[in-house]
């Protein structure tokens, strides 16, 4: 069962890459296809309706920005302002269109538009990944794909021990732990993809749709806990782009969602229900 598992993962990672020529999502981005199948189609239609909740400050088309940053190299700059400009010019999801036909999802959008779903993918993964196990009769387990940890059943009737990774820290450490059950803990956060620029600043990956920079609103890390992986990888980064007050916020309006929310001080902002669901 485990390698049929890994060989799920393999297989969305032939749909959702934006890096491997052979994917669903390059072949879209590249203009090969318009017709996608319906996970990708699903997905795609998952961050539209988060992007027209957020009134734009969560758009998938950031894709033509994203491509300019290189955070895996380690000889990583800060693209040039010029060239930034004209890639927003194509960020818009509302020129971005789905219709559901009978052999697939098609999908619309302008020329050069590139579509990144590094807020989406990992999510709608975790949830697959979860019916499969189910579906094979798994009670109990932990699927975690960095950043995303979604929790299947419970361990021997008792919640399982989820910690949040501290921002910039080492693997084991954690500046909370959660119990939980049958539901996920997503995290998105600058410590995640970064480099440090020529003066002296942290760049990461959660960019501003509006002017092509990374996000600077005091934020380290947003976690997110909530049964869906879709929605948690979602709203992580949503909630991120918000900034704690409004993030907050969202998260009290959400049923059934949690949060920890943690500032560049180090302070850690627990939603209403959050602390109840830390370790004793």
């Amino acid at each position: 069962m485990l390698n049929e598992a890994l060989a799920l993962c393999d297989r969305y990672e032939k749909i959702f890459s934006m890096h491997d020529e052979a994917s669903e999502l390059w072949k879209l981005n590249h203009n090969e296809t318009d017709m996608v199948s319906d996970d990708l189609g699903t997905a795609i239609s998952k961050g539209l309706e988060m992007s027209k909740a957020s009134k734009g400050r969560f758009q998938i088309s950031i894709g033509s920005v994203s491509g300019l940053w290189d955070f895996r190299s380690g000889d990583s700059k800060v693209p040039e302002d010029d060239i930034l400009r004209e890639k927003l010019k194509l960020v818009d999801d509302s020129s971005v269109s789905l219709t559901k036909e009978t052999s697939g999802w098609k999908v619309t959008k302008p020329a050069g538009t590139v579509i990144d779903l590094g807020a989406v993918a990992k999510g709608y993964i975790a949830d697959r990944l979860k019916e499969f196990l189910k579906s094979k009769g798994t009670e109990s387990a932990v699927i975690n794909l960095g950043g995303n940890v979604c929790c299947v059943g419970d361990k021997n009737g008792e919640p399982f021990n989820i910690g949040v990774r501290k921002p910039f820290g080492e693997l084991s450490d954690t500046v909370a732990v959660f119990a939980l059950s049958d539901t996920s803990l997503i995290s998105s956060g600058i410590s995640e993809r970064y480099f440090t620029g020529d003066d002296g600043r942290i760049y990461h990956h959660i960019l501003d749709p509006s002017t092509g920079h990374p996000y600077d609103n005091g934020l380290y890390q947003v976690s997110v806990i909530t049964e869906s992986s879709l929605d948690g990888d979602c709203l992580s980064t949503l909630c991120f782009t918000l900034g704690l007050d409004d993030g907050l916020e969202l998260i009290e309006n959400t049923p059934d969602t949690e949060a920890l929310f943690i500032t560049s001080d180090g302070a850690l902002h627990f939603s209403s229900g959050a602390e109840k669901m830390l370790r004793k």
